[in-house]
């Protein structure tokens, strides 16, 4: 699937290990949806601590708020995705009051297996009816794949009910060409195969998921030559007592280092997947690590349109 093609899809979840840069992403790709003219909304699920509020210095309600021109952010919380529910399954207010006024019923909901994810898939699906493009950002990948797999596991325990239609519904969308799961990753060895081994899972475990993609993230391309190649090594092996010597060496064997790992790791995955990865090189030229999220989603969204010009023109 080449990287044009998502800006066609209409739903685009993505998740991965925890400090990947997922929410980066999801945060790019809706923000390069906005400046193609498409009314976006990158969305947030259940965050105690909503990342989108620093990156636009804008708070983040469950109502969805506008940040630029055609693109909104929300935060989906668990009780006001519940209320909605209730609205629309029981749709008589005054029972919707005393069923939230009730302590015990309440308790029930809250533990009732299934019913936050569900609730929560529910209103994410619902976006659709308002939005051109909804894009998710899902907790780390455990997480995720406890929400994703619930709507299967409800059709199969529940044979009727407002729940098992709903969660056919959101089967549905998730079995859609017009859906795609991103996997954030990054060129170490330990998430590559964390990466894979959810693929994996999710293939299982949610097999409507037809549309699957691995970006890599914080790549390092090819800059040392086979001389410097060769002179670092040698070095390497004839190390000085000189501080600032040594300091200089070990950013030149920690650069080697991550260039072999990311080839190492784009290897692994295009023999795997079958397919070419996309993937996007470290920032830093323009704040990078110390400029903030704001930053890297500008050096992240601008690679991207790079890359979708090149596959237009192709």
């Amino acid at each position: 699937m080449k990287l044009i093609e998502l800006l066609h899809r209409r739903l685009i979840f993505v998740t991965g290990k925890g400090g990947v840069g997922k929410t980066c992403l999801a945060t790019s790709l809706g923000v390069l949806s906005a400046d193609v003219g498409k009314k976006t909304i990158v969305v947030e699920v259940d965050n105690f601590h909503p990342s989108l509020s620093t990156v636009f210095a804008t708070k983040t309600s469950y109502t969805p708020v506008k940040v630029q021109e055609n693109l909104y952010i929300c935060n989906i919380t668990w009780r006001k995705s519940l209320e909605d529910w209730l609205y629309r399954t029981v749709k008589i207010k005054r029972i919707v009051k005393i069923i939230q006024a009730n302590k015990i019923a309440m308790l029930f909901l809250d533990a009732t297996p299934g019913a936050r994810e569900i609730v929560i898939l529910s209103k994410i699906i619902e976006l659709l009816d308002n939005y051109d493009k909804v894009i998710v950002d899902l907790p780390a990948s455990g997480h995720a794949l406890g929400i994703l797999r619930v709507p299967k596991t409800a059709t199969e325990l529940m044979r009727s009910g407002p729940i098992h239609e709903r969660a056919k519904q959101i089967l549905e969308v998730f079995s859609s060409a017009k859906t795609s799961l991103i996997l954030s990753s990054l060129p170490e060895e330990m998430v590559v195969n964390e990466t894979l081994e959810f693929r994996a899972k999710i293939m299982e475990e949610v097999p409507q998921f037809q549309n699957i993609r691995i970006i890599l993230n914080r790549t390092a391309t090819p800059s040392l030559s086979a001389h410097e190649i060769e002179l670092l090594n040698r070095l390497s092996a004839n190390k000085k007592e000189n501080p600032l010597i040594n300091e200089v060496l070990q950013a030149g064997i920690w650069e080697q280092d991550l260039e072999n790992a990311t080839t190492k790791a784009i290897k692994r995955l295009e023999e795997e997947l079958q397919q070419p990865v996309f993937s996007f090189a470290r920032f830093g030229l323009l704040g990078g690590f110390d400029g903030g999220m704001e930053k890297v989603i500008k050096q992240m969204t601008a690679a991207l349109n790079r890359q979708v010009k090149k596959e237009a023109i192709q």
